[in-house]
């Protein structure tokens, strides 16, 4: 026989048991962690305390230096004056239209300048196509000798003077009256010596030097103008040379045609010297 048991449920105890379930599910969903994290990092960037990136828009760089071909060049020695630039076309273009059809006789005049059986030779030559060569040489010759000589003047003497068509007609008309007059002179001098004859073959050979030194003469004034350098002074220098050297042999060979004739050497000496070395030296007083 069993006793019978009867409880009495304390209504207070009860009621705060029951009530403690909910509070801890309740305080248990506000603390998970899975359901807070979005609410936090949406607070975390509304907030005031929220720190912007810094905004840096410059950019450094480092590049190599790639090593490069770098030509020297200077400024132009006339700039603007391209009418210089015509006449020396038009010597080149001289010397163009004799270069092939005359190239025998280009090659006989510089065998000439050593050679005084060559020389002799094309004197008693009357053909009219080397008489037509030798015109467009001493042409060119006289285009290219005034420019020459300014250029010296411009880079040894006269740096800062500026190249004109007047000053250069000066030039011109300065060479060709001290060309042509010591012509006259020599002419002069041959009929007083009653050496005609001689005076002819040695001015054929001083027309011959000049002809030649035209040809030697154009390269070098196309270098003082338009050559990439610097200065161009050691190749107004060098064409000096040449010129010192051109003369030295043609009184040599003047030397020869008058000692055919039992000329006295006295006279040659003053016959040579008055004409020849008499101008080097005021062009060389002139220049430097």
């Amino acid at each position: 026989m069993g006793a019978n048991y009867t409880y009495y449920q304390d209504t207070t105890a009860a009621y705060n048991a029951s009530a403690e379930v909910p509070q801890n599910v309740e305080k248990t969903s506000t603390t998970a962690p899975g359901n807070n994290t979005p609410k936090r990092k949406k607070q975390e960037v509304q907030s005031s305390d929220y720190m912007a990136p810094r905004q840096q828009a410059e950019m450094q760089s480092t590049q190599l230096e790639q090593n490069s071909l770098v030509l020297p060049n200077r400024e132009r020695e006339y700039p603007g004056h391209d009418w210089l630039t015509i006449i020396i076309f038009v010597a080149i273009a001289l010397f163009a239209s004799i270069r092939y059809s005359y190239a025998k006789y280009i090659k006989q005049l510089f065998l000439s300048l050593f050679n005084n059986a060559t020389s002799t030779r094309m004197l008693n030559d009357k053909n009219y196509p080397v008489f037509h060569a030798a015109f467009r040489l001493e042409t060119i010759f006289y285009i290219i000798f005034p420019i020459f000589l300014f250029q010296c003047l411009n880079l040894f003497k006269y740096q800062n003077t500026a190249l004109t068509p007047a000053l250069l007609a000066l030039i011109f008309g300065g060479s060709l009256l001290y060309f042509f007059g010591k012509k006259v002179i020599y002419l002069t001098l041959g009929l007083m010596f009653e050496t005609q004859n001689e005076t002819r073959e040695y001015l054929f050979s001083y027309d011959n030097f000049n002809r030649s030194l035209s040809l030697v003469f154009l390269p070098v004034v196309i270098l003082i103008q338009f050559a990439p350098l610097k200065t161009p002074v050691f190749i107004a220098i060098l064409g000096l040379i040449i010129l010192l050297l051109f003369n030295l042999i043609l009184l040599r060979r003047g030397a020869i045609i008058l000692l055919k004739k039992q000329f006295s050497l006295f006279y040659l000496f003053l016959y040579l010297c008055t004409l020849e070395i008499l101008p080097l030296l005021l062009i060389y007083k002139v220049v430097v």
